[in-house]
Formats: C-alpha cells, sequence, structure tokens
C-alpha cells in the first residue's frame, strides 16, 4: 500500500486545483470534493477547520476519515485525487456519524 507521504496531494497548486474544480458530494458533516487522479494515483487531504474545534479533535476526524478512505481505495472504479471537508464543530461531535457518512461517500466512488 505504500506510505502515508505517497498519497499526500504534491503540491500547494493541487490543492487549489481540486479545491476549484472537483465534483462536491455531501453528506451530513462531511463534503468531497473529487476529481479524476492526473497522475493515476490515488491521493487525498483532509480539511477540518481551526474554528471547528481544538487540535485533539481535529486530528482524530483526521485519523477517522483516513481510516475510511484508505481502507476502500484499493476499491474505486478510477484513481481520484479527494479532499475531504469536515463541517462538524467540537460541540457537536458525533463519531458514528462521520464514520457512516464517510462510507456513504465512499461507497459512492466504488
Amino acid at each position: 500500500m505504500g506510505t502515508l507521504r505517497n498519497f499526500r496531494f504534491p503540491s500547494q497548486d493541487s490543492y487549489n486545483v481540486v479545491a476549484s474544480k472537483g465534483k462536491k458530494l455531501r453528506i451530513g458533516f462531511l463534503s468531497l470534493k473529487i476529481m479524476p487522479a492526473p497522475d493515476a494515483c490515488n491521493r487525498f487531504c483532509f480539511v477540518v477547520k481551526k474554528k471547528s474545534g481544538n487540535a485533539v479533535f481535529r486530528n482524530k476526524c483526521r485519523r477517522i476519515l483516513r481510516s475510511v478512505l484508505f481502507k476502500e481505495a484499493k476499491n474505486f472504479k478510477s484513481p481520484a485525487w479527494i479532499m475531504a471537508l469536515v463541517e462538524m464543530s467540537q460541540a457537536d461531535a458525533n463519531w458514528e456519524a462521520l464514520r457512516g457518512d464517510a462510507g456513504k461517500l465512499v461507497l459512492e466512488l466504488c
């Protein structure tokens, strides 16, 4: 599978391209911006705004999404660059809902 570093976006410009040209899918607390991979490799980034909560909260969101996306990446129809945006605050934290939302969105890609 490789290391986590292999699945990062290659540059800041690639974040901007996915953010502006990616197709948006949204369920509950989670939005995905998806774009076909120009380099034939699945790549991911996870965005949790600082206003959402403290570092512990933001890191937990990233860990949950990372586990769901990496587990299903091998089943994607075609390679994609994916930006996952968490729109949940620390006060509204519901980890099972976040896992469920991520699973539903990933199934659409498989």
